[in-house]
């Protein structure tokens, strides 16, 4: 059995530590060719990753790419925002429970800010109930819910993308509509105005493999490679796909030594004993210790020439690291944590934690029909000019953590179909002899076969 660790990536309750600054004028542009180039906004026409690009491709008036931002923005929140923050940690924990409960003894790594972002951007694509219904789960309330949390993750999305304490953090967005079909106009403003999502028809229909390519391409792109393919299935009935994707990358702050790293064992969930590399470090960190769980907090960030460490130098992005004591079950200490009010103080801490890492692609289809979100699923009209309906929902995740620091990744994928996909016009006149087989679907077992070569016309009591 493998070790099992659980940790969620980027939680929403990080934000609440982190002012958002003017748009930037200057944005980054993914290349054909893979590389990475600043261009000012209004000169950049669209960029795509195929050889043979599909579609009237539009300047910057209809396509647009995420800014770059080259001052650090930390966050700060007005009342209301920080309520935001609050209900959206409560929608990171439920929907982190859920999971845990469907990996009871496996590891499990989770970006619940990648779903967010995804879910928002998606939600104006839905109709008036659908989009309510996304809003309100993710925490959001009033007459205008869904414009608040554009805004809102609009600050989110360009403060992250920011440079702070040396830490590397890129959040991204696409749009992939089928070749065809029309991104009707309110959507892809607030796509490309809001979320700055890269939008892009591929042709599902005549070429599912190459457009699934593409998709994994930019999200290798977004990731330093460490998520190359995407866990969802494209096909020619396939009218959308929404991506986000998150990337990060931070050394920590409190050096550990390589050569502190000794063999040892790790007991894991089934009381198999594992012998795993364990890191070794003493020095002062922030911790705490109830009668349920010992925390220690691990902070990102390196200092250097150009980067000062925020928030009075301790920096902005942190790792938690949560051990239940002795006999107490780790997902129900992990649940009742009050990710708010957490009370840490310095320690000159001896502390030991194995090297680890994660890679997985989770459903999440079931989670967001729990936590209510159903209309999606049935109708998805707002988006483009294809009546489409929400198939599915995956993340697909990495995170590698060791003497160095931490790299993780993940890309949220939303992924819709209609009842019929964009065809080329075709006629079929059957006015001479033909032939017919009925089957059995599924599996392609031929049931009945026939020709016709005159038409007759039958009655079951003759």
């Amino acid at each position: 059995m493998k070790k099992r660790f659980i940790i969620t990536f980027l939680s929403s309750f990080w934000l609440s530590m982190a002012s958002f600054a003017g748009t930037p004028d200057n944005m980054n542009v993914w290349l054909k060719n893979g590389d990475k180039q600043v261009f000012s906004i209004g000169d950049v026409d669209s960029v795509t990753f195929g050889v043979n690009p599909l579609g009237d491709f539009k300047p910057l008036s209809e396509w647009t790419f995420l800014p770059v931002n080259t001052a650090p923005s930390p966050l700060a929140f007005t009342s209301e925002q920080k309520e935001y923050v609050r209900t959206g940690n409560e929608f990171a924990k439920k929907s982190f429970s859920i999971l845990s409960e469907k990996k009871a003894e496996e590891n499990l790594f989770y970006s619940p800010i990648s779903l967010q972002i995804a879910l928002g951007l998606c939600a104006n694509g839905a109709s008036e109930k659908g989009s309510r219904e996304i809003a309100e789960v993710l925490g959001f309330s009033g007459d205008s819910l869904v414009a608040d949390m554009n805004k809102f993750y609009n600050h989110i999305i360009l403060s992250l993308n920011s440079p702070i304490d040396s830490v590397i953090l890129k959040v991204n967005n696409a749009v992939w509509p089928v070749y065809g079909a029309q991104v009707l106009p309110p959507f892809l403003d607030v796509a490309r105005k809001e979320y700055y999502a890269t939008v892009r028809h591929l042709d599902y229909v005549h070429a599912p493999s190459a457009s699934k390519d593409t998709i994994d391409a930019w999200a290798a792109l977004m990731t330093n490679d460490c998520i190359k393919e995407l866990s969802f299935f494209i096909d020619d009935a396939t009218t959308l796909v929404i991506n986000n994707a998150c990337y990060f990358k931070g050394a920590w702050n409190v050096e550990i030594r390589e050569e502190m790293t000794k063999k040892d064992t790790f007991k894991t969930i089934t009381g198999e004993k594992q012998i795993v590399d364990m890191m070794h470090t003493y020095d002062q960190y922030g911790y705490t210790q109830t009668d349920d769980y010992q925390m220690v907090e691990l902070v990102y960030g390196n200092g250097g020439e150009d980067f000062r460490l925020s928030n009075k130098g301790m920096g902005t992005y942190s790792m938690l690291l949560v051990l239940p004591a002795e006999g107490k079950d780790l997902d129900a200490v992990f649940n009742a944590i009050k990710w708010d009010s957490i009370s840490l103080r310095r320690y000159d801490l001896d502390l030991k934690f194995p090297r680890y890492g994660i890679k997985s692609a989770l459903g999440l289809k079931d989670v967001l029909l729990e936590l209510g979100v159903n209309e999606i699923f049935s109708s998805y009209p707002n988006a483009i000019s294809i009546s489409s309906f929400v198939t599915d929902v995956v993340q697909d995740t990495y995170i590698k953590v060791n003497e160095e620091g931490t790299e993780a990744a993940a890309v949220t994928s939303i992924v819709a179909a209609g009842g019929a996909s964009v065809l080329e016009h075709a006629e079929m006149k059957v006015n001479r002899p033909f032939a017919f087989v009925i089957r059995e679907k599924t599996t392609g077992m031929l049931l009945f076969m026939g020709k016709v070569t005159k038409v007759e016309d039958v009655n079951k009591e003759e």
